[in-house]
């Protein structure tokens, strides 16, 4: 393999294209060593961030589901509430009318998992179901879960769906942004990490004390490469 100690800027053009350079050459005043030290640190910080929210993540699906199973055995209903044997999820529409039902997104997770020649269980759905699933258990296309499901965040400050809703939707459109390798303002990660951490603390306060530990967010906000022109940003 061929080391690259020190890329060149027609490096990072050539391979990162002239467009998706421009924000950072423009936020470093036309200095093309500290465009490229920008744009190493916006893969940096957007690891660190996917790391913390990965952690948020797969507790809030956790929490969900706790609750909805309560809900579940409640009613006396069979099965687990994944594979929506009762249909309060929407498994007993007509596929075109299902668009915008979490059922939908169940359906999908079972054919991967088909697909991959795994074997079908609750616990193999939930971990299949994308972020967008979990946003939609606390939105309000859902409200109906909500009297009950908003036990799944005992420390939350009110009732109100909307104190979990706002910032989880706001973590799954920046969620997004990441995932496309988007550059990454950092008052936007700045505002994203406290969401992640706020949700998590009306979960469990210790979870997000042990997210807020290990995480390397604010230590990278910190070193973030200043610019050398009055060009900035974020």
């Amino acid at each position: 393999m061929v080391a690259v100690n020190s890329p060149s800027w027609s490096f990072y053009e050539r391979h990162f294209s002239v467009e998706r350079l421009e924000p950072y050459l423009f936020e470093s005043g036309g200095d093309e060593v500290a465009a490229m030290r920008l744009y190493d640190w916006n893969a940096e910080i957007s690891a660190a961030f996917w790391e913390s929210l990965g952690f948020f993540e797969v507790a809030l699906r956790n929490t969900i589901d706790k609750q909805m199973a309560v809900i579940h055995a409640k009613e006396s209903r069979s099965r687990t509430w994944i594979f929506d044997d009762a249909s309060v999820l929407g498994r007993d529409l007509s596929e075109n009318k299902r668009h915008g039902y979490p059922y939908v997104d169940i359906d999908k997770a079972i054919r991967r998992i088909k697909a991959n020649r795994k074997p079908i269980s609750s616990g193999q759905i939930i971990s299949e179901l994308t972020f967008g699933f979990w946003h939609q258990m606390v939105s309000k296309k859902q409200n109906r879960f909500w009297p009950e499901l908003r036990a799944a965040f005992p420390n939350a400050p009110d009732r109100n769906q909307a104190t979990i809703q706002i910032p989880v939707s706001r973590l799954r459109d920046f969620r997004n942004r990441i995932g496309h390798h988007h550059r990454v303002p950092s008052f936007d990660v700045a505002a994203r990490y406290k969401d992640v951490l706020t949700v998590t603390q009306y979960i469990d306060l210790e979870l997000a004390t042990w997210i807020d530990t290990k995480s390397r967010v604010k230590s990278l906000l910190a070193s973030k490469p200043q610019p050398l022109s009055g060009n900035r940003v974020g």
